[in-house]
């Protein structure tokens, strides 16, 4: 029988070891809910285990780790009970730093790691922001939130909404400047990245940077959208991400060619520009 589902997932995974579970970390300042159109959308193989991070939704109040260190202890500990094999890590943005920062404390524990690392809209550790936006003032990071299409204009509209929207996001965005691990050997599971050509973010040509990480398999998945596409479920991202989740696949020299239709080299792309 699996343990009781800690507070940071959404609902107990199922007891069914011919499944994947998927876990899935959130952008800067959101909550597990962004994935919840995925759970109808994944085929059978795939389970979703969206994780519910410190301070945000159903956890308001609870405290926010300083660090990406200690968020990734925390995380670490939380969910050990229930990342049995097989199963994979996904993180978009922020959350793409912490599902790596993961892999990294089980390999250096000597635990098994996920069968894939699959990151999205995220720039490698050592590539550093191209803005403090933690340090913005309030009407400018707003603003940056609509621009980017980060939060619905209606819910921008309402103030208290937006106060703590804003605490847990700087919190985040923080955590993620702040992020500087020091070096270590490239991961040996295969390492999956998922670029929006639109992404007014993180350049998709960033996501390349990636590659420095994976020891073994590599691919650039690139397609339609601004940075938020991979939540949509009937976006190319999102079937890149389903195609990643269940069965890398090995492609020439161990890199993956884009499932992107806009690669640099014509319809099939490349795996590093």
């Amino acid at each position: 029988m699996s343990p009781a589902p800690a507070p940071w997932l959404l609902g107990p995974p199922a007891d069914d070891p011919s499944r994947t579970r998927v876990f899935c970390f959130p952008h800067a300042g959101s909550g597990a809910s962004v994935f919840t159109a995925w759970r109808a959308r994944l085929p059978e193989p795939l389970e979703l285990c969206p994780v519910q991070l410190p301070g945000r939704e159903s956890r308001f109040g609870d405290p926010m780790p300083d660090t990406m260190e200690e968020l990734t202890e925390q995380t670490a500990q939380a969910l050990l009970p229930f990342l049995r094999p097989p199963f994979v890590l996904l993180g978009h943005s922020f959350g793409g730093l912490l599902a790596y920062a993961l892999t990294r404390y089980l390999r250096e524990r000597g635990l098994p790691p996920p069968r894939a690392l699959l990151i999205s809209g995220a720039r490698p550790p050592h590539v550093p922001a191209e803005a403090a936006h933690h340090t913005w003032p309030h009407e400018r990071l707003v603003e940056h939130l609509r621009a980017t299409g980060g939060v619905p204009d209606v819910l921008l509209q309402h103030e208290e909404f937006v106060r703590r929207l804003l605490q847990i996001l700087r919190t985040d965005l923080r955590t993620a400047a702040g992020y500087r691990p020091a070096p270590a050997a490239p991961l040996a599971c295969p390492v999956e990245v998922f670029a929006a050509l639109d992404d007014p973010v993180v350049a998709p040509s960033a996501v390349a940077g990636w590659r420095e990480y994976a020891g073994g398999e590599f691919g650039v998945h690139r397609g339609p959208g601004g940075h938020y596409a991979v939540y949509d479920t009937s976006g190319d991202l999102f079937g890149a991400v389903v195609r990643s989740a269940l069965a890398p696949r090995p492609g020439p020299g161990g890199d993956r060619a884009s499932d992107g239709p806009e690669g640099p080299e014509g319809p099939e792309g490349d795996t590093t520009p």
